[in-house]
C-alpha cells in the first residue's frame, strides 16, 4: 500500500510541479493552461490525478474509520466528480460567459465540499478517539490556513493555490493512512 501511494504522491507533485513551466504562479491561473495556452489535456490529466487520489485515500480513510454517513460517502464521490467536471467546461468568459461562470462554480464548490467533508471526518473522529483527532486535526487545520492565506494573498485563486492544494493533501492523506492502517493492524 505504501508503495502505491508513494508513487501516487510522487505523481501529483511532478504534475503540480511541471504546471509552473507553463503559467505564473501568483498572476494566472491553471485555467489559463487549459484555455489560453490550449493544453486542455494536461489541465484534465492535473484535475483527474487529484481528485482520483482524493477519492481513493480518503474512502480508505473513511472506510478504516468505520464512517458510516452515507451522505458523506456521497459528497466525496461528488466532489472528487466535479473537480474533473469543472476543468472540462472552457473558461473564457469573453466568449462563454455562462459556461466560465459554472466552470468557476463547479470547481470552487467541489473544492470546498471536499474540505467541509474532510472537517465532517474529523468531527466524527472526535467523538470516537480523541487521541486520533488531536494527531490528525492540527495538520489540517494548517493546511486549510495556508491555503486560505494563498488565496488572500493572490485575492483569488492563482497557480500557487491551486498546486499545493494537491501536493500538501497528498502527504496528509498519506499521513492519515499510514497512521490508521498502523492502528489497525495493532488493535487486530
Amino acid at each position: 500500500m505504501r508503495l502505491n501511494q508513494t508513487l501516487c504522491i510522487a505523481g501529483i507533485w511532478i504534475i503540480n510541479l511541471n504546471t509552473l513551466w507553463f503559467v505564473k504562479p501568483l498572476s494566472q491561473n491553471l485555467s489559463h493552461l487549459g484555455n489560453a495556452l490550449h493544453m486542455r489535456w494536461y489541465l484534465i490529466l492535473w484535475a483527474a490525478s487529484a481528485a482520483l487520489y482524493f477519492y481513493v485515500y480518503t474512502r480508505k480513510w473513511m472506510a478504516s474509520l468505520e464512517y458510516r454517513n452515507r451522505l458523506g460517502w456521497l459528497v466525496l464521490s461528488l466532489s472528487c466528480l466535479g473537480m474533473v467536471f469543472s476543468v472540462l467546461l472552457p473558461y473564457a468568459p469573453y466568449v462563454h460567459a455562462t459556461l466560465s461562470k459554472w466552470h468557476t462554480r463547479l470547481a470552487m464548490g467541489s473544492t470546498i465540499l471536499y474540505v467541509l467533508l474532510i472537517f465532517h471526518i474529523l468531527c466524527e473522529l472526535l467523538t470516537r478517539d480523541i487521541a486520533a483527532f488531536q494527531k490528525v486535526a492540527g495538520p489540517y487545520a494548517m493546511l486549510v490556513v495556508f491555503e486560505l492565506l494563498l488565496y488572500l494573498l493572490n485575492g483569488g485563486v492563482s497557480t500557487l493555490l491551486e498546486i499545493c492544494f494537491p501536493m500538501t493533501m497528498s502527504l496528509y492523506l498519506y499521513t492519515v493512512n499510514s497512521s490508521f492502517s498502523r492502528r489497525n493492524r495493532f488493535s487486530k
